[in-house]
């Protein structure tokens, strides 16, 4: 910078204020001295757990810095040497040598403050003699180059790759900081104690002089703590989603023409109608068994769950507890993340039972009557869910194989009801309370199906909304021609079959996962609190307390929907002036930020017999945190910014629903992952 502004100087015949350069240059050594000497007399006279404390916060500090650092960068490296430039010129224009020095002080000082930070940071684990001798090396490379810019010697370096460079080593460094703060909290136990997540020390030991180098520079440690390992790659994914331009739902479409084998499988419907009704036979054989209680192979229906070396005391020994529960349940989950709701659309029977009631209803009591206003209420899913789940849970139905079966019965019994009552597509749109749940996640799913804007505009009978012979109209009512989001859209493919070939509008396609809550796309007040009290739910079904088990079920599990719910409304109330939105807005939108960490949790929570079965349910847990927290924090980045009038508010917004997140990571890791942290700096 200070070689920049000479060179400036020199060119513009204004030599005369280099005198004021170097002064502003003294001005803010001297200033970035003192605060070095006072973090060195501070920390140097301090020992225990205070120190600990000490050295933590000024590593999250120094963090904080250069989070900001690499923000700036991202948005003025590129053209740092034109912004200098014109800042210098206008301080000439004010005729003035002081005005000189305060930009060149101002420019120093920040420069130099984040420095003492770094230093003191890196100090914390290495000693100040080190650190000092690696400061003073970078200062002289510093000088050097700075003199080379001024003397013109340098004028090949394109500073945009120089910075880009730049912001790669300041980010590991930065999460290497955060990281070993983690660890000095965890120590002290001001952060919870999580286990080790791998130890590298045979390769590379933490005394050694290449793992103390890595430690200075990247907050290398042979065995890093979970939540070490969390926190530094939600940093990292928080800095990158603050460096990246504002970016949108980008959509790659797969294949262009309907002649391709992928779209011969879609808009076979030959197959979307045998799947369901495979399903629906492999599912009445099921209920057999459970009502029944055959026995078949090793599942003889006496004891607990058990196949080979694999045990679950959660499940009496049924085939239809291990298919149901054991199997499907997390894949239904996972399968919905991935593909998004082509259960729905292509598999599940209950879709097929209810078109069948519709039809027969039709030849007695003719069209279906539309869904009431009440059946349309956007609480009513929610609601079901969760009372669906609690009855479940309560009920033992995942514990007795015959409860199961009964459960599903009855279930089969609500959508023909409904198929009786209504016009088709009611029961999967408005009530399925399965179907519900699974809409949330299908919007994080990489896979989408869009409609190529410029192709629709020009068709006129638009046969994907009316429907044709070959598939009938969206059995969601829909309008395929305008679909954004996968929020209501069942993967049934309806449209793409009846979308005319030569057009080949409707394509599925990839995009990055989660892009539709990126602003968000379609947000709904009723889905954004759903997800906040699903996370309060998760925790009654999937904790790990002996006095949150003490308590009477009913109380436990409304009372933790209700605390969860509340905690996001007041943290939204907190958030919404924060960001200068108003309240409606921050509840209907900031709940999505909490997604994908509710989905991890609700993988732990429902998945638990499948993971205890398996024996993988703490390794498979710290995944599933660690994933949904990361995933959480760049949701949360994206939605503030997009949402927030200015920067500055969006980085205060961020602190009540940062401290929910954080909060409720806490939680669930105390309760998978929990384990002693010991402090080796």
């Amino acid at each position: 910078m200070v070689g920049v502004i000479l060179a400036f100087l020199t060119q513009t015949r204004n030599r005369r204020y280099v005198a004021s350069v170097w002064a502003g240059v003294g001005l803010a050594v001297a200033a970035s001295a003192l605060l070095g000497a006072a973090l060195l007399l501070t920390l140097g006279g301090l020992s225990g757990r205070p120190e600990e404390v000490s050295e933590g916060s000024v590593m999250w500090a120094a963090a904080g810095v250069l989070t900001y650092v690499l923000w700036w960068m991202g948005k003025r490296g590129r053209e740092l040497a034109g912004t200098l430039r014109a800042e210098a010129r206008a301080a000439l224009d004010r005729g003035s040598g002081l005005a000189v020095i305060t930009l060149v002080f101002l420019a120093v000082f920040r420069e130099g403050a984040e420095t003492v930070l770094y230093l003191a940071a890196a100090a914390g684990s290495n000693g100040w003699p080190e650190v000092a001798g690696g400061g003073a090396v970078g200062f002289g490379a510093a000088a050097l180059a700075g003199y080379g810019i001024y003397r013109g010697g340098l004028r090949f370096l394109d500073l945009g790759t120089f910075f880009r460079v730049t912001t790669v080593v300041l980010l590991a460094f930065a999460a290497g900081l955060v990281g070993r703060a983690t660890v000095a909290f965890q120590a002290v136990g001001i952060f919870p104690g999580t286990i080790a997540v791998w130890d590298t020390g045979g390769i590379v030991s933490d005394g050694s002089v290449v793992g103390g180098v890595l430690r200075a520079l990247v907050g290398y440690t042979a065995a890093p703590s979970l939540l070490q390992v969390i926190f530094s790659l939600g940093y990292v994914a928080l800095v990158l989603t603050l460096y990246r331009e504002p970016y949108g739902a980008r959509f790659a479409p797969l294949g262009r023409s309907y002649g391709q084998r992928l779209y011969r499988v879609v808009r076979s419907r030959r197959l979307t109608r045998l799947l369901p009704a495979a399903m629906g036979v492999a599912l009445a054989f099921l209920v057999a068994v459970g009502l029944f209680g055959l026995d078949v192979g090793p599942f003889d229906n006496r004891g607990d769950l058990r196949l080979g070396p694999f045990r679950s005391a959660e499940n009496e020994n049924s085939l239809f507890n291990f298919v149901l529960w054991i199997v499907w349940l997390p894949l239904l989950t996972i399968g919905t993340l991935l593909l998004a709701r082509v259960w729905c659309g292509n598999l599940c029977p209950l879709r097929l039972v209810s078109d069948w009631a519709r039809s027969a209803a039709d030849r007695f009591t003719g069209r279906g009557a539309a869904a009431a206003p009440s059946v349309r209420l956007g609480w009513l899913l929610p609601s079901a869910f969760i009372l669906v789940t609690f009855a479940v849970k309560w009920l033992q139905v995942q514990r007795v194989a015959l409860y199961g079966a009964l459960f599903f019965l009855a279930v089969f019994g609500a959508a023909a009801l409904v198929g009786v009552l209504f016009r088709r597509g009611t029961w999967c749109r408005y009530l399925c309370p399965v179907g519900g749940w699974l809409a949330r996640i299908a919007r994080l799913s990489p896979v989408a199906l869009r409609p190529d804007a410029k192709v629709c505009a020009s068709c006129d009978d638009k046969p994907c909304l009316t429907g044709t012979a070959a598939a009938g109209r969206c059995p969601a009512y829909l309008n395929p021609s305008r679909l954004e989001t996968n929020q209501h859209c069942l993967a049934c493919w309806a449209c793409v079959v009846n979308c005319p070939p030569e057009k080949a509008s409707l394509r599925l396609g990839l995009r990055p996962p989660g892009a539709e809550l990126f602003r968000p796309l379609g947000p709904n007040l009723w889905e954004s609190l759903f997800v906040a009290s699903l996370l309060g739910m998760y925790m009654a079904v999937g904790h790990r307390s002996p006095d949150l088990a003490s308590l009477p079920w009913p109380l436990l599990f409304f009372g933790l929907v209700a605390a969860a719910t509340l905690v996001y409304v007041a943290g939204c109330l907190l958030a919404a002036p924060l960001a200068g939105i108003p309240v409606r807005r921050a509840v209907a939108t900031f709940g999505y930020a909490f997604l994908p960490l509710e989905v991890g949790s609700a993988v732990i929570a429902f998945g638990d017999d499948a993971l205890e079965f398996l024996g993988i349910a703490q390794p498979a847990a710290a995944l599933l945190l660690a994933l949904g927290f990361v995933w959480s924090v760049v949701l949360a980045v994206s939605i503030l910014r997009n949402q927030s009038r200015t920067p500055l508010r969006a980085a205060a917004a961020a602190v009540p629903l940062g401290l929910i997140l954080v909060t409720t990571l806490f939680v669930w890791l105390g309760w998978y992952a929990s384990g002693a942290v010991v402090d080796v700096t």
